[in-house]
């Protein structure tokens, strides 16, 4: 009788450290996937992600201005003194609103449309090495934008010529993407700058915005 208890202890026992053995390895494998090959994986796939979203702010972009017919002088008015200089460059405030209002919500449905989107990885980046990364098939796996649009704007100053000096306006957007993994989900935060409209200034521009490319907006 003592015999038979024993042995059900020692199944006892044993059936614990398989358990402990199977939940170690489990974690164990959670852990190298979500630290180790998580990261490799999303550097890999960085430039593919980067042009999911770079294709789906600069679609919006055109659509917006195209339907809604903005042009540089709706964004930006210029003003001159009596001697051709320029006095001050101005941001309109209310027209930039809006159409950071449009682009946004647009961008979000352009991302949003494209659903779970296929990439593909070669299959040596799963083992975490390095210098695997580039090895092997190609594996497809998901990335899914998800969360919010947020867009701010900056500009540059650029020297055209005598008098003349070239004023572009970008929009930067910024992003979230998530790239599906088969254990876990890493989030990828991008920020994609692109033209909106560009304008040759006629006159001397003063130093100061030359030297603070986004001073049209500070």
């Amino acid at each position: 009788m003592k015999k038979v208890k024993n042995k059900r202890l020692s199944l006892k026992v044993k059936a614990y450290i398989c358990l402990g053995c199977v939940l170690f390895f489990l974690l164990t494998v959670f852990l190298y996937f979500n630290f180790i090959v998580g990261p490799l994986v999303v550097e890999v796939s960085r430039a593919q992600v980067d042009s999911v979203a770079t294709t789906a702010v600069s679609d919006a972009i055109y659509d917006v201005i195209q339907e809604e017919g903005y042009t540089y002088q709706d964004f930006i008015e210029v003003q001159y003194t009596t001697e051709n200089t320029v006095s001050s460059i101005t941001a309109n405030a209310i027209e930039l609103n809006n159409f950071a209002r449009e682009l946004s919500t647009l961008i979000q449905i352009y991302l949003d449309d494209v659903g779970e989107h296929d990439i593909s990885v070669p299959l040596g980046t799963f083992t975490g090495i390095t210098a695997l990364s580039g090895v092997g098939p190609k594996i497809s796996i998901n990335i899914v934008p998800i969360g919010s649009v947020i867009t701010s704007f900056s500009s540059s100053f650029e020297s055209a010529g005598i008098n003349q000096t070239k004023h572009s306006l970008y929009i930067d957007a910024n992003i979230s993407i998530s790239v599906i993994l088969p254990l876990t989900t890493k989030r990828v935060d991008f920020v994609t700058q692109v033209l909106i409209c560009e304008n040759i200034i006629v006159g001397k521009v003063p130093e100061f915005y030359f030297s603070s490319g986004n001073s049209v907006f500070g």
